[in-house]
This record gives C-alpha cells, sequence and structure tokens, in this order.
C-alpha cells in the first residue's frame, strides 16, 4: 500500500470508539454516504494542529480546489484508513489491496461563492474508477458550508462511470459552452442537489469517488483565509486496487 508523505504525527490522535455511524442512501440509484460523527476521540487536537501550520498554499497543479491545502499529521491516514477497512468492503465491496494508494491533505476553502470558476462552480467527481473513493472530515467554519451530492438533469448521471463518461461530458461541455458568461447560479441550475450533508465538527463522510459533489459554500463574500476560524477540512482519496 502506498501512502503520501505526511508530516509529524500528532500525539494521541486516536479514533473514537463510541463514534456515531449511519448510512444514507441518496439519489436514484440510492449509492450509499458513509457518515460517522465524533471521528476522532479529540478532534479539537486534529483542528488545533491545522491551526498551528504556517505552510497552507496552494493546491496540485491541476486542481480545482478552491482554496490552499496542507499537509495532514503522519498517523492521520493510517488511523483513517484502518478504520474504513470494513465499511468499504462491507458497504461498498471493495478490499483495500497491498496496491491501494492513498493521499490527502487538509483543506482550506477561501475562495467565496462569487468568485468560483466555472471547474470550480460545478458539481465534479474526484476519479471514475469505482474502486476509488474520497473522505470529508470537517474540522472547522461550519458556518461557511457542507458537501453536497448532485443529479446532472440532462442527462440523469448522479455518478461517472467509464461507460457514461464520454457522452456525459459532451453534454455537459455543450451547455457550459452555451452559458459561457453566465453567473455561478445558472451553472448550478444544470444540476439538481439530491443529498446535502451537514459539516457537524468532526464529522467524517466517506462515499464514492465518482459520485457528482461539491462543498455547498455558504453565499458570503469572503472566507477566512486562517485554518483556525475558516472552513477547515482533512481530506483523503483511497484507491482500493
Amino acid at each position: 500500500m502506498t501512502v503520501a508523505s505526511s508530516r509529524i504525527d500528532l500525539p494521541g490522535l486516536a479514533l473514537n470508539p463510541d463514534a456515531r455511524i449511519e448510512v444514507v442512501r441518496i439519489g436514484d440509484g440510492k449509492q450509499p454516504v458513509f457518515i460517522v460523527d465524533n471521528a476522532l476521540v479529540d478532534g479539537a487536537a486534529m483542528a488545533a494542529y491545522a491551526g498551528a501550520d504556517s505552510t497552507f498554499g496552494a493546491p496540485a497543479p491541476g486542481s480545482h480546489y478552491p482554496g490552499r491545502v496542507a499537509r495532514l499529521p503522519g498517523n492521520y491516514m493510517p488511523a483513517i484508513l484502518a478504520a474504513a477497512r470494513r465499511p468499504l468492503e462491507g458497504l461498498f465491496g471493495y478490499a483495500l489491496s497491498p496496491a491501494a494508494t492513498v493521499f490527502g491533505h487538509f483543506g482550506l476553502a477561501t475562495v467565496p461563492p462569487a468568485a468560483l470558476t466555472p471547474e470550480q462552480a460545478i458539481p465534479h467527481v474526484d476519479a471514475i474508477r469505482p474502486q476509488a473513493f474520497a473522505t470529508v472530515h470537517f474540522l472547522g467554519g461550519a458556518e461557511y458550508g457542507g458537501t453536497a451530492f448532485y443529479r446532472h438533469k440532462a442527462t440523469g448521471m448522479e455518478v461517472v462511470t467509464p461507460a457514461n463518461r464520454d457522452a456525459g461530458y459532451r453534454t455537459r461541455n455543450a451547455e457550459l459552452d452555451a452559458m459561457a458568461e453566465r453567473p455561478r447560479s445558472a451553472l448550478l441550475a444544470l444540476y439538481e442537489e439530491i443529498a446535502y450533508i451537514e459539516p457537524v465538527f468532526n464529522r467524517l463522510i466517506l462515499y464514492r469517488a465518482n459520485q457528482l459533489h461539491s462543498a455547498k459554500l455558504a453565499p458570503v463574500d469572503s472566507l477566512p483565509d486562517d485554518p483556525r476560524t475558516g472552513r477547515l477540512t482533512a481530506n483523503l482519496f483511497i484507491n482500493t486496487q
């Protein structure tokens, strides 16, 4: 298994044995979203670790993440992966293989809704491989919005797969071309929201990476550029095979 390099460990990081677990099934496809409340024993320590970091920087080239990112504690990804094994296999049907890869980062959303590019504004997927998954761990700034899942109205797509990607993206790209210079609200009108996950502190969600989703940012003029007060998350991307 390959795990992207991380920073030093967070002392005392531990999963909460009394965490509350819920599974919700969304959209026409009834795809599962695995929700864990009070995921860590000390979620505040995880947030403080990020808040003490002065190295938040630009996301990787090609990323459309609307903000800045930083490296996670070295012991965070192994802990979350250990806990994710059971739902990945029992709920989604994919076991972690020796070839599994995972990477992740702290995310600090800093681009307000009005300044989002079209690629940032519309729902997206992180991968189209069925064996790929993502997690979002809410660690602060709950007032700035959670994560929403969507259906593309013109095609009915909720999940993007190798089978429907080309036709679906042709339709989507034609829509975007026809709506050039239109406001973000017009772009979002191309999609129907099928579920919204509230950004409860220390809540972690696990879902298929090819599920159409987006951060649903609150309609504010600005977002704090400070992990101690802003919309802070920890994000993992898992390729189980």
